[in-house]
């Protein structure tokens, strides 16, 4: 059995809980309130600087330019396509930019951007690896799923349908594909004294995005 495929079964309840939160289910039936998505939207945005920190940073730790290259294709997929992409959903959830640009992290996602952002500097290429296996596995995994149950957001009564539609859209194949691909390429060449380290990192980054869905649905002061 791979390295991945070890973390993913031992984990497997707190990977499942990420998967199908209810936030997500509720996404994909249309029902998922605008104050929710937008609590989100506003902090994924946020996030995402930290984000292209870790993966920045990883790019500089590879041990080959052949390694790096896809990372920093992510890497720059993230600053260019998916900032534009940020600034078109804030219109249409109808937040201004002075209300984006001013956001303040809630807890979760400060604890959650600082946790990768020390992992970066403080880790290894793999380790970081590891970690940006959870994020980009995560929304690979429910991305594909609910395109495979005929997800359909834009038939519903929600005024955001077509917005919902899109965006589980684009957390695909296509998109998401090549870069889990390779980050798990990268964690399944892990040597087994490794091991132990990748699983306690691949169990905290779970645990941290188990806590986002939460905040976005639940809020936090």
């Amino acid at each position: 059995m791979t390295v991945t495929k070890q973390l993913k079964q031992k984990y497997s309840t707190l990977w499942d809980a990420a998967v199908h939160h209810r936030f997500i289910t509720e996404l994909g039936e249309g029902t998922l309130s605008r104050e929710r998505f937008s609590r989100y939207f506003e902090q994924d945005y946020i996030f995402i600087n930290d984000l292209v920190k870790t993966a920045g940073i990883a790019v500089a730790k590879a041990p080959s330019n052949k390694i790096a290259r896809p990372v920093e294709e992510f890497l720059n997929a993230i600053l260019g396509a998916e900032d534009t992409l940020f600034i078109d959903a804030f219109r249409t959830l109808g937040i201004d930019e002075s209300q984006y640009l001013s956001a303040q992290p809630l807890p979760t996602t400060s604890s959650f951007g600082d946790f990768l952002v020390r992992l970066a500097y403080e880790g290894s290429f793999r380790e970081v690896c590891t970690a940006m296996l959870v994020t980009e596995g995560v929304y690979l995994d429910w991305g594909e799923r609910l395109q495979t149950e005929g997800a359909n957001p834009k038939d519903s009564d929600s005024e955001l349908g077509d917005f919902y539609q899109g965006w589980i859209e684009l957390h695909g194949e296509d998109a998401l594909g090549p870069i889990v691909e390779h980050l798990t390429m990268v964690v399944d060449q892990a040597m087994d004294i490794d091991i132990p380290r990748l699983g306690l990192i691949f169990e905290q980054a779970l645990r941290y995005e188990v806590a986002f869905w939460d905040m976005a649905y639940d809020g936090e002061t």
